[in-house]
């Protein structure tokens, strides 16, 4: 059965339309100079105002373990989108914190992590041939320009534990309640 993450939330708007379509999983981005970058009192806002039982992923690009540990509380898992290495994924995990780590196509390697997530690009919102993902122990979540044309067809021929979908959940730029829940009822409906 393939879950659902919607990621690259910003605003408390998006939290209020997270609460009405009930991923599986909600993301924002903890490193500093994205577009779609949170800063820990918008964090703390948008964790307070999200279903509980909606787990929130926290997105780090090659910060250190201190500062991620420091949004502990918050987030409910660490998903590393830069070089990290496995030492980092085993100091998260002992610290009760579960890990998504992120490879592209190319460079699909065996890790500790929880998930393993493989995406094109960081967050460039470009698909790629699926064809190139490989088994894996680890549980994979696919990522990289998933939208409602071409969601039914990713998760048909890949079968990932679960679908990461950022842009493709954004009309202008913004979050889109109408198409965030399509998206959610497409993979309900094909789990």
């Amino acid at each position: 059965m393939t879950k659902i993450k919607l990621c690259g939330n910003f605003r408390l708007a998006d939290v209020a339309y997270l609460n009405q379509v009930q991923p599986d999983f909600a993301g924002i981005i903890l490193a500093p100079g994205h577009r779609r970058s949170v800063d820990r009192d918008l964090a703390k806002a948008m964790r307070r105002d999200l279903d509980p039982k909606i787990p929130l992923v926290g997105v780090f690009v090659n910060q250190d373990l201190a500062e991620i540990l420091a949004y502990q509380g918050i987030i409910q898992y660490v998903q590393l989108h830069g070089q990290e290495d496995e030492r980092m994924v085993a100091q998260l995990q002992a610290a009760g914190l579960p890990v998504i780590q992120v490879m592209q196509p190319g460079q699909q390697v065996t890790t500790q992590a929880d998930y393993r997530l493989v995406d094109a690009g960081a967050g460039s919102g470009q698909n790629f041939d699926w064809q190139l993902l490989e088994d894996s122990p680890t549980p994979t979540i696919l990522a990289g320009g998933l939208n409602v044309d071409n969601l039914a067809t990713a998760i048909a021929q890949t079968q990932p534990a679960v679908v990461d979908i950022s842009s493709g959940s954004e009309v202008a730029g913004l979050k889109d309640l109408a198409t965030m829940q399509r998206l959610v009822q497409i993979v309900r409906e094909l789990s």
